[in-house]
């Protein structure tokens, strides 16, 4: 597997840590972390920021970094490795504990079927909303990031690299509006399909339509065609949402046989 570029994460481009309280900033970085793994911008593999590098980024010192790394060491999401080619990596799995991990998500999502739903119905409210915004608002630096990242989604080699950049393109979209209330709602509504989301098919026409309709959203956003984006990521995030509609109740039936 190719891991991705550590600079590339999300986390470091979080806004600098001003807090007191070294419990909270601890708390923080495992988060950060932590959602950048369940959002599949970090996938199994890849290398996390140096502590130095995080540190410096969000202005804290290194004793938070190394707590947050070890907090997440714990609980099996990463591991460190020590020497010339050490660091913090996303941790990779075996063959059975791949598929134990498969069946663990499965199970969370049967038991946030209704939350995932939920999820999606917001997601289908608000992403053609932002993207409306996003084609108005959208500077030339913003749609150079925003067509990098659907040329990785195109460039992807694997299934978490495919959702690694199916994931930066949506919340890149959501940067641009600008608006910090819908970034961490649509953060938050992705973080909570995410289980259904990975359960998806993998390749082929699958990825393929979700190419293509991510191409004519960012044609729209380009074209700075307010109605035309809108409608565009309406039909995109409404096909995933009868996706998952479809995963779930397929779910539910193979746990009744």
């Amino acid at each position: 597997m190719n891991s991705p570029d550590p600079r590339d994460s999300r986390a470091m481009n979080m806004p600098p840590v001003r807090s007191g309280n070294r419990v909270d900033i601890n708390r923080y970085v495992a988060d950060l972390v932590r959602r950048e793994i369940r959002l599949g911008l970090l996938p199994p593999g890849s290398a996390l920021p140096s502590e130095r590098d995080f540190a410096d980024k969000l202005g804290i010192g290194r004793t938070p970094v190394q707590i947050a790394f070890r907090q997440l060491q714990s609980e099996g999401l990463i591991v460190q490795r020590r020497g010339r080619n050490g660091g913090a990596f996303v941790r990779l799995t075996g063959q059975d504990e791949d598929e134990e991990r498969f069946r663990d998500v499965i199970r969370e999502a049967l038991a946030t079927r209704d939350e995932i739903r939920m999820a999606m119905e917001y997601r289908c409210i608000v992403e053609p909303s932002a993207s409306r915004l996003a084609s108005e608002r959208r500077t030339a630096a913003e749609l150079r990031e925003l067509e990098s990242a659907h040329a990785l989604l195109m460039e992807a080699a694997d299934d978490a690299s495919f959702m690694r950049s199916d994931a930066v393109f949506h919340l890149t979209l959501a940067n641009v509006t600008a608006n910090p209330f819908l970034v961490r709602g649509i953060e938050e509504s992705r973080q909570c399909c995410h289980p259904a989301l990975v359960l998806l098919p993998e390749g082929g026409a699958f990825h393929e339509v979700t190419i293509a309709e991510h191409s004519e959203i960012l044609d729209a956003v380009r074209a700075g065609e307010a109605e035309l984006a809108e409608q565009t990521m309406s039909e995109h995030v409404r096909r995933s949402m009868w996706s998952v509609e479809k995963l779930l109740s397929s779910l539910r039936e193979s746990q009744r046989e």
